[in-house]
Order: C-alpha cells, then structure tokens, then sequence
C-alpha cells in the first residue's frame, strides 16, 4: 500500500468512526427522550400490574441501552 493509498484508508476509518459516534449519540438521545416520555402513573390511579411490569421493563431496557451506547462512545475516543 503506497502512502496514498493509505491515507485514504485512514480518511474512511475516520469517516466511519464519525458516523458511528454520530450514530450512537442520536440513539442515545432519542432513548432518553423515549425514557422521559413513559408515563408515571398518577398519585390514587389504579394500575394494572401488567402495564406496570411492562413499563418498569421498558424503562430497564432502555437504561441499559444508553449505557452500551456511553461504553460505545467511550471506547471509540480512546
């Protein structure tokens, strides 16, 4: 591989980098956004167990997801 060549192989790995972190960071976003978004149930209202099973498992689920993508981030700008 001449010198070129090989700059433009570190042009594309930087590229793709830039677009995963860029890509990790709006799904972590719009994680947090669905995160906030989940209804809490209001002070007297009834709740069905399964709804809120399902909403406590959701919310879990996407906890957990923004901190694969802050692991992501974090080891892609090492």
């Amino acid at each position: 591989m001449d010198a070129r060549e090989l700059g433009e192989f570190k042009k594309n790995i930087d590229f793709m980098e830039i677009m995963f972190r860029m890509s990790c960071a709006s799904v972590r976003l719009a994680f947090g956004a669905g995160l906030e978004q989940l209804p809490f149930p209001y002070e007297g209202e009834k709740i069905d167990p399964d709804i809120e099973e399902g909403r406590n498992r959701l919310r879990a689920a996407i906890t957990s997801q923004i901190a694969e993508f802050e692991n992501l981030l974090a080891l892609v700008g090492e």
